[in-house]
């Protein structure tokens, strides 16, 4: 009966399945006719299930397939957001490191600020002291960014002890923000936070591969995780490397803070 609890889990609904792509359930059905998209059939009325694992494959074919046959529409397909001259497709769960304190700025001003004139619903997970240089910094190129965050656009933490809670916490907010119609969620976490709050590098790497695995997928999201270098050993930085594999699809130079 687990095994059959966790598979059912694992599947994903038309509509959430083509959020993930970036298309419509028209599409979707046609593509899963032809045999183009494997799908499973359940129950008396034969919905479609999709597994995760296909869609993202399907991503990945789009991507380097014949540009006669489908590469023409990818680009209008793929769901992504521009970030410093880069396109990183939704569910994509990222890590950057910098080693000053304008690095520090880098990526999270452009990544914070775009989400926000895009109407996405931002995150930012930091200690207090990261949370004041931060918003202090958008204030000067948003200056209603304290309206933003009355409002919930951008939504504010400086972390949890228990990852189970913290789990429980995104995966809330980012049921909320699909209730309310938000087409895009944007997560910045600056890892100075888990030194504070005492969660180690095991809890953590727990959490970010449940969290790549599950939530990551299921949503709309870009996710960007930045260390800083000064804080966090080099056994930390390896295992951060290896719980964002996503990383590594895009120019690294990119993620490492100036």
């Amino acid at each position: 009966m687990g095994t059959t609890d966790n598979t059912v889990e694992s599947l994903l609904n038309i509509k959430q399945a083509a959020k993930i792509l970036n298309a419509s359930e028209i599409s979707l059905r046609r593509w899963s006719d032809a045999g183009k998209l494997p799908c499973m059939r359940i129950g008396a009325r034969r919905e479609r299930r999709f597994r995760l694992t296909d869609l993202l494959a399907y991503l990945e074919q789009d991507q380097t397939q014949d540009s006669t046959v489908i590469a023409p529409h990818a680009a209008g397909r793929i769901a992504h957001i521009d970030l410093e001259g880069i396109s990183i497709n939704y569910g994509s769960h990222l890590c950057a490191f910098y080693d000053t304190d304008s690095g520090r700025l880098k990526l999270a001003l452009p990544f914070l600020l775009g989400g926000l004139q895009a109407d996405n619903r931002c995150f930012l997970v930091a200690t207090t002291e990261v949370q004041t240089i931060i918003v202090s910094q958008l204030r000067d190129v948003r200056p209603d960014i304290d309206r933003d965050i009355q409002e919930g656009r951008l939504i504010m933490m400086d972390g949890m002890s228990d990852s189970t809670e913290l789990y429980a916490f995104f995966e809330h907010a980012f049921l909320d923000a699909n209730k309310h119609g938000i087409q895009g969620l944007r997560v910045l976490g600056d890892m100075a936070w888990t030194l504070k709050k005492g969660f180690g590098m095991r809890e953590l790497s727990d959490f970010e591969t449940r969290y790549n695995q599950n939530l990551a997928h299921r949503f709309p999201v870009v996710s960007l995780c930045q260390y800083d270098a000064r804080l966090f050993s080099g056994t930390a930085i390896l295992g951060a490397l290896k719980c964002h594999d996503d990383t590594f699809r895009y120019p690294l130079t990119h993620f490492l803070g100036t």
